[in-house]
């Protein structure tokens, strides 16, 4: 039997899954979508490649974005319906070629609990998620800075 948690990841895996179009061409998966942690895997694939055999760097900045995606919307898993999410701001630095599969790693910078107090007394949050890339053997190949805006769409909030 599948607890509260499991459920929850797997509705917004399926949510992810199903309106991100882009991020399931790449064959982005996500792997954990907990407590303001968010970690994304992007597979070895030809498609993702760029003209060096390594993967490409549009294919990277999206498996950050999905990482911080999933490390920002742990948060607000039971508000998903009333929320509009959105990047304010990315920075990415690449700092080597990325080969064979690639993990990407997000954690919210401050406190969640910061986070949904200012949610709940605003009805609007503006955050950031450091993210972390590693390649298959384990080196650190990017890393990304990614600013969120949440809001609530319910009105008089």
């Amino acid at each position: 039997m599948m607890g509260d948690k499991d459920q929850m990841f797997q509705l917004m895996k399926a949510f992810f899954e199903q309106n991100v179009p882009y991020a399931k061409h790449t064959g982005i998966e996500l792997l954990v979508i907990a407590d303001g942690h968010g970690v994304a895997k992007l597979p070895d694939r030809h498609e993702t490649q760029n003209h060096m055999g390594s993967q490409h760097a549009g294919a990277l900045f999206t498996l950050a974005e999905a990482a911080s995606g999933a490390a920002s919307v742990s948060l607000f898993a039971d508000k998903v319906a009333l929320i509009k999410a959105a990047i304010t701001r990315a920075d990415i630095k690449y700092l080597r070629s990325a080969r064979g599969a690639v993990r990407a790693e997000g954690h919210l910078r401050i406190p969640a609990s910061d986070v949904l107090a200012t949610f709940t007394n605003d009805g609007r949050v503006d955050f950031t998620v450091d993210v972390t890339l590693t390649d298959s053997k384990d080196r650190e190949v990017a890393t990304m800075e990614v600013s969120w805006s949440i809001k609530s769409n319910m009105p008089n909030t």
